[in-house]
């Protein structure tokens, strides 16, 4: 994927938001209107507010792309920047690490921050270049578009296979996750699947030339329904590559009434050993509270619950904590095969 040689002003896609800041101080310069005021806009925008074209070039402004202004200072989500990029570039969808950002897929922290927007020409028309977009060109099917907010981006499997060459592979296996998650049941919250495995399957089909195409046929023998985060599908497969059996998913532990007790994120029903990662939200003494029940629970049932922390993480790595899952599943009777 070829990036365009220039960029729009510093980007922050947190939460999916993009920031077109900078610090300045203007003085004498007539006020925009509230339609204007605080949002990048373009010229047609601005003559549609009734202001003069030579407004454009005060100091105030910022010559953010080819008929773009923003304000010094403004910040706006990135939606709203998407929506105008591709309202002056006919035939365009977001794609890429834009697009994943769009459907908040999560990303690396380096490509979900970059400053590029990634506009993608699917009419047959040349590549978009104007500064602060990252132009391609390819030939999309209709079923491959979507628009969400008034923005148009690429479908969730096609955003996926699209990141295939900008991700390393357990990343790309927890967008796969991601995309893919459906979880339905009686407490915390659901997810319904943005596509199905199969979609990832048939994007990987039909594209058999794209770039990265090997490493999303490896991703997609790994991915998995019902992983919930990014580090329940690192530990799920740093599971995996240390040769112990593959985790169930979407697991209920009951009791001997059928009562539900816990839903770990990772369970080994044959030995009776139950995985959670516990990230930074479990440090709340109310979360603290429901995970020391739920072991409890479990524990009096005669199932063994191991926790793996954020802190167990950064230590170690995912494939560094996985011995105390190997040694939680030894002790309940798993021996390796020879």
């Amino acid at each position: 994927m070829r990036e365009a040689s220039l960029s729009l002003p510093t980007v922050d896609n947190s939460m999916g938001g993009a920031s077109l800041c900078q610090k300045w101080v203007v003085r004498n310069s007539n006020p925009l209107p509230d339609a204007l005021r605080g949002r990048s806009f373009t010229l047609s925008e601005q003559r549609a507010a009734g202001l003069r074209d030579g407004r454009a070039w005060n100091k105030d402004l910022r010559v953010a792309s080819r008929g773009v202004r923003v304000p010094w200072g403004a910040t706006q989500q990135l939606a709203h920047t998407a929506r105008l990029l591709t309202g002056i570039s006919p035939g365009t969808v977001c794609c890429g690490p834009t697009a994943a950002v769009l459907w908040r897929c999560p990303l690396p922290f380096d490509l979900e921050r970059q400053p590029l927007v990634h506009l993608l020409r699917w009419d047959g028309g040349n590549r978009p270049v104007r500064k602060g977009v990252s132009g391609h060109r390819a030939a999309l099917d209709p079923a491959d578009r979507c628009v969400v907010a008034g923005v148009p981006l690429t479908s969730p499997a096609r955003t996926w296979l699209d990141l295939a060459s900008l991700l390393p592979l357990d990343d790309l296996v927890a967008a796969a996750d991601y995309f893919i998650c459906s979880q339905s049941r009686s407490f915390g919250h659901n997810r319904t699947a943005l596509c199905s495995l199969g979609d990832l399957g048939r994007q990987v089909e039909s594209n058999a030339r794209i770039r990265g195409i090997r490493n999303a046929r490896l991703a997609l023998g790994l991915a998995r329904v019902g992983v919930d985060s990014v580090p329940e599908t690192k530990l799920r497969l740093a599971i995996g590559r240390q040769g112990l059996p593959e985790p169930r998913l979407r697991f209920v532990v009951c009791d001997a009434a059928g009562r539900e007790l816990a839903w770990p994120d990772l369970a080994f029903p044959r030995y009776e050993v139950a995985v959670n990662y516990d990230g930074g939200h479990h440090l709340t003494a109310e979360q603290k509270d429901s995970d020391i029940r739920r072991d409890e629970s479990i524990t009096a049932i005669g199932w063994t619950s191991v926790t793996i922390t954020a802190r167990h993480v950064r230590a170690r790595g995912f494939d560094g904590v996985v011995h105390r899952v190997r040694h939680a599943l030894i002790r309940a009777g798993w021996r390796a095969e020879a």
